[in-house]
């Protein structure tokens, strides 16, 4: 249980250290192809790819190695969906558990687990609000799906105001989302 509290720590942590950011207003990104070695999905009109830039992917704060980082374009604060596999694999009946430990790191209003599919497969979501640096309410969707002896966490961390509309961004993801192998 304590590795598991240790591994969960920081799946979401740092979800409550986002700070406005200024960003210069630019028109929206057309929808385009992401692929890593683990899976392919289109992105959303709108974010644009953070992959590459190692100091945005060390700001997530992930517990495990960052394959995807997607941020909003014009947005003040660092709004984002981040896929990650877990430094360790979490067994499917601790999956829940992995989920609502940040509660920790000050995550409240956590919704009961619920499933979710993606290329076949299912796994579990919970929503939560946080709070960030600067003051911003966050609300924050926090997946897992176990997947070829690997755990993903895939997180959308938005100001609570712009939830409903990037939730649907994230199921437009996970509706294009097609597993490597």
């Amino acid at each position: 249980m304590t590795a598991l509290a240790l591994l969960c720590a920081g799946c979401s942590a740092s979800t409550s250290t986002a700070t406005p950011t200024a960003r210069q207003a630019s028109p929206a990104a057309a929808a385009h192809t992401f692929k890593s070695t683990r899976f392919t999905i289109t992105v959303p009109r709108g974010w644009r790819d953070a992959t590459g830039d190692q100091h945005a992917v060390a700001s997530v704060s992930a517990s495990g190695q960052v394959l995807m980082l997607l941020v909003a374009e014009a947005t003040t604060l660092n709004e984002h969906i981040d896929v990650s596999v877990a430094a360790q694999p979490v067994p499917d009946d601790q999956l829940a558990g992995y989920l609502q430990s940040v509660a920790q790191s000050g995550a409240t209003n956590l919704s009961q687990p619920r499933p979710f599919s993606v290329d076949g497969g299912t796994g579990i979501f919970i929503t939560y609000n946080l709070m960030s640096t600067g003051g911003t309410l966050l609300q924050d969707q926090d997946m897992v799906v176990n997947h070829g002896g690997d755990t993903f966490d895939i997180v959308l961390n938005t100001a609570q105001a712009d939830f409903a509309r990037q939730v649907a961004d994230v199921q437009s993801i996970l509706s294009t989302w097609k597993w490597a192998s």
